[in-house]
């Protein structure tokens, strides 16, 4: 019996026998996010469209945003990026802003 603590089978992304990780749900080869364009709302100060995979989004509804810093106390590593979470054309997205090479990219295809 555990007490407290992760184990293999509690954390996730440890399923299967083998223990890899699923990729279902991320756009890109082996599971990494797919570089897109994205039209940016200047006055609105968001996403309103993006192309993936050939197909414009029109995004619908800004669900969540989120920021992810961190490695800024290293000299290398330093991450630095925007999230949303969008409905676009009765999916969920996630997309993210790479603020230090001001890139975005699809994240995860939620459903």
């Amino acid at each position: 019996m555990s007490r407290g603590g992760a184990t293999s089978s509690d954390r996730p992304g440890a399923a299967g026998a083998a223990g890899r990780r699923s990729h279902a749900g991320r756009p890109g080869p082996h599971g990494a996010a797919a570089p897109i364009a994205v039209n940016w709302d200047e006055w609105q100060r968001r996403p309103v469209t993006f192309v993936w995979r050939r197909r414009r989004y029109r995004i619908e509804r800004v669900l969540e945003t989120w920021v992810l810093e961190t490695g800024w106390w290293k000299d290398d590593g330093l991450v630095s990026r925007s999230y949303w979470r969008v409905r676009a054309e009765g999916h969920v997205f996630d997309l993210r802003y790479d603020r230090l090479t001001k890139t975005w990219a699809l994240e995860q295809a939620l459903n």
